[in-house]
């Protein structure tokens, strides 16, 4: 089924980091992949793995200035919105210089730099956090601005289904769902409850057994995220159609 995409319901981000491994190549491929299936989105995490870790173990994923630049203009060479999280201030300052529309948030940032979640919501553009390791029940919501939306999200690689408390999203305050199950169940079903946003790990190996393990376990692969997307679009009109009677 085609779907225009102006009119989908349902924004499809795929997570391409760390499940890259620092190729280029397979960068590339994984964005065109991605296009294909129908996500909306891909998104890379930008830090320095050595201020992120404390070690020198993953620095085969950091992205330089110039490599994000190449990539960028591939995503706009293919018709595809390229995405970050943002883990420090020179990141978030590339990402202006070449032009992003929307940035993430990870959880542990909101935990751990309130400045540079304040410095990347002050930018004005789209915005969308995760709030996984945020103790939100107790805190509230971090941040009030009309230009961030909030994730469900649990902080577990990968996370069981009986992990998940999936919530109301027709009338929680999260906008979407960022998810680390394996499978799509949990995406799927989210979508059900209204979620309008969802994001998932990408990987073409997802048994691969590196350091990284952990994210590719919980990964979709280009069958998967063609079905979310089919579900998504299919779910959406015939929403549209009940709604019409």
């Amino acid at each position: 089924m085609k779907t225009n995409k102006e009119q989908r319901d349902v924004i499809i981000i795929s997570e391409i980091a760390p499940q890259h491994m620092g190729s280029m190549s397979e960068i590339k491929r994984m964005i065109l992949q991605s296009k294909i299936s129908g996500a909306d989105i891909v998104k890379l995490q930008l830090y320095s793995s050595k201020k992120l870790w404390g070690d020198d173990k993953r620095l085969y994923l950091d992205t330089t200035k110039d490599e994000l630049k190449e990539i960028n203009n591939f995503c706009n060479d293919s018709g595809i919105e390229l995405s970050a999280s943002i883990f420090d201030e020179e990141k978030l300052d590339w990402c202006e210089e070449l032009g992003f529309k929307k940035y993430k948030i990870a959880s542990r940032t909101i935990k751990d730099d309130l400045p540079l979640c304040e410095k990347i919501i002050s930018t004005n553009k789209d915005v969308i956090a995760s709030l996984g390791m945020y103790d939100f029940e107790k805190k509230g919501i971090p941040f009030k601005k009309d230009n961030i939306k909030y994730l469900y999200c649990v902080a577990k690689y990968p996370t069981q289904l009986y992990e998940v408390d999936m919530p109301d999203f027709e009338s929680s305050f999260f906008s979407g769902y960022s998810d680390h199950t394996v499978g799509i169940d949990a995406c799927l079903f989210a979508i059900s409850r209204g979620a309008k946003i969802i994001e998932k790990h990408f990987s073409n190996n997802k048994s691969l057994n590196v350091q990284t393990q952990a994210a590719h376990i919980g990964s979709m692969d280009m069958h998967d995220l063609e079905n979310i997307r089919k579900f998504s679009d299919s779910f959406n009109l015939l929403r549209i159609n009940a709604k019409k009677k």
